[in-house]
């Protein structure tokens, strides 16, 4: 099994992964901040989705161009839905992150290569980037 395999894998393992992880938590506990300053694990699930969109976007512009200027994805609790159900929120995820796969599981090896250029963080690869994905 390749290293691009593994990143794959572990890609493809996060829907169910999170899937588990809220399974039968009530609703007012998913959208209920520990602190004022703290997230609610719906408004994570909001992001973890805006997240996949915008990486997605990133690695698409990326074999669209040479080098292209990447932007930060910064966190925008404004842009949360959490009027939705946690299953929407899931399906959402799980939806984002299918389309990401298989714009990877299309790349050619070299495509893996491919770099583009992060404002504070440099030149990076989509290799980096999705082990980055992988790792956060």
């Amino acid at each position: 099994m390749s290293k691009r395999d593994v990143l794959l894998d572990a890609l493809a393992a996060t829907p169910a992964d999170l899937e588990r992880l809220v399974k039968g938590l009530d609703n007012t506990l998913l959208i209920q901040h520990p602190t004022p300053d703290e997230w609610s694990i719906a408004d994570a699930l909001c992001h973890l989705v805006a997240v996949e969109e915008q990486g997605l976007a990133r690695l698409q512009l990326m074999v669209a161009q040479h080098s292209p200027t990447i932007s930060p994805i910064y966190p925008d609790t404004a842009a949360h839905d959490l009027s939705q159900p946690p299953a929407a929120m899931l399906a959402n995820f799980r939806q984002a992150r299918q389309a990401m796969l298989a714009f990877l599981r299309e790349l050619k090896a070299g495509d893996w290569q491919v770099t583009a250029v992060h404002p504070t963080q440099g030149k990076l690869s989509i290799r980096f980037l999705v082990q980055h994905h992988v790792a956060k």
